[in-house]
């Protein structure tokens, strides 16, 4: 399906029934970065998933490389399905937007689970994303090699999983203009963190992270789960980079202890 979100198309997905679980997904991925996740949800949850600003099958419009937008275009499409509040799941680049989107309309966000996500990009991290930006924008010959690379790597710990991940960030990225936009957004956490405004977020959250994750360590996570006020931290052992894949029942387990403190308080509404 589509729908048009400020000044773009966007391409979303909907299954099950039960209560709304908005799915956010990663840098590069598009959507089926939450593939393994839906068994586990489908019988209790609508489940709605959408392609981010030019990933998958959503347009790229004006980007201007924020977060900000990134955020703009998640309420954007909320209204635009005409969901008024929703748990909001977020992997990697999807847990920051959630994050953005909890403190810029605290209204529209139920609970948060925060999945291998960071709110912060140190000096090493901000020059991998600044690298990659500029290899789009220079049209470097050598682009899909690295996002090639990225990708095997980011699956280093489930190497069953690398073919099906090239798959999916190879037709996410088929036009990397997306991706460089989001490469961007990230990279504007170096210089500007949410650090200082987590506190902000009053509700309900877990932040989830891997063990042996080298991309987004679990001291990002215990950084989170310290300055937001009712936040659970999970760190599941021998786990790398893309929990959902790897760990999807726990990832589920972590959404449903959100959705009962979220019940909890009378929040979620059939």
């Amino acid at each position: 399906m589509e729908v048009s979100c400020n000044d773009i198309r966007v391409s979303w997905y909907e299954v099950g029934r039960g209560q709304p679980l908005l799915l956010i997904h990663g840098l590069g991925d598009d959507h089926r970065a939450w593939r393994k996740m839906l068994p586990e949800l489908v019988l209790d949850h609508r489940v709605i998933m959408y392609d981010l600003r030019g990933h998958g099958q959503s347009e790229l419009g004006e980007a201007d490389g924020s977060l900000r937008q990134l955020s703009q275009d998640l309420l954007a499409f909320m209204n635009a399905i005409t969901l008024d509040a929703a748990v909001l799941a977020g992997f990697s680049l999807g847990g920051t937007i959630a994050m953005r989107t909890a403190i810029d309309d605290p209204n529209r966000v139920l609970g948060l689970a925060l999945i291998a996500t960071s709110s912060r990009v140190n000096a090493a991290a901000a020059d991998w994303y600044r690298q990659r930006a500029d290899a789009v924008a220079n049209g470097d010959p050598q682009l899909r090699q690295i996002l090639d690379r990225d990708t095997e790597d980011v699956y280093r710990n489930r190497v069953e999983e690398i073919e099906d991940g090239l798959t999916i960030r190879r037709q996410a990225t088929a036009d990397p203009k997306g991706y460089a936009n989001a490469c961007r957004a990230m990279f504007s956490l170096h210089e500007v963190p949410l650090d200082l405004e987590l506190g902000k977020i009053n509700a309900p959250t877990v932040a989830v992270a891997g063990e042996v994750d080298q991309h987004c360590p679990p001291r990002a996570s215990e950084i989170i789960a310290a300055r937001i006020p009712n936040c659970s931290l999970q760190i599941l052992p021998a786990t790398g980079h893309p929990i959902p894949i790897e760990r999807p029942k726990e990832v589920a387990d972590a959404i449903r202890m959100v959705e009962r403190k979220v019940n909890g308080k009378g929040y979620i509404k059939r």
